[in-house]
């Protein structure tokens, strides 16, 4: 484990993470509307993150998912590649307003450090936990 696990504290809970989520997909659509007559590229790209992050919200398995399809440490994964993703944005969509580039940043900086700060070992809201947990209770 990476010394900055051992620094860092793991504040966000397994909920508060969800409204984030939720938060950051609707942000995304937002930008997406906003940089529609200005860059197309941008928005797309703005269109494209905002998918995938309502995607991934509702399919883990936390306090806000819906479908519960993985659990919240496979949401870790993503979270990094939507940051890393988010963060090269400008270069993938070869998008040139300096607005938008910044705004593709920021949200790759942002998501990073909400990321960081996850307690992603927090199974409050688990499902599929507690269904395992019932099940093996009753094989005992």
């Amino acid at each position: 484990m990476p010394l900055i696990d051992y620094v860092v504290p793991k504040v966000i809970s397994a909920k508060t993470h969800g409204i984030i989520d939720y938060v950051h997909a609707g942000t995304n659509f937002l930008a997406g509307a906003l940089l529609a007559r200005r860059d197309r590229r941008a928005a797309t790209g703005a269109l494209l993150l905002g998918a995938g992050a309502l995607a991934n919200a509702l399919m883990t398995d936390y306090p806000l998912g819906v479908f519960r399809l993985y659990s919240f440490e496979t949401h870790r994964a993503l979270d990094y590649s939507f940051a890393s993703v988010s963060a090269g944005m400008p270069k993938l969509m070869g998008i040139e307003s300096g607005l938008a580039k910044s705004f593709f940043r920021m949200q790759g900086v942002g998501g990073t450090a909400v990321a960081r700060l996850t307690n992603y070992r927090d199974r409050s809201g688990a499902k599929h936990l507690r269904r395992e947990m019932r099940f093996r209770r009753r094989a005992a």
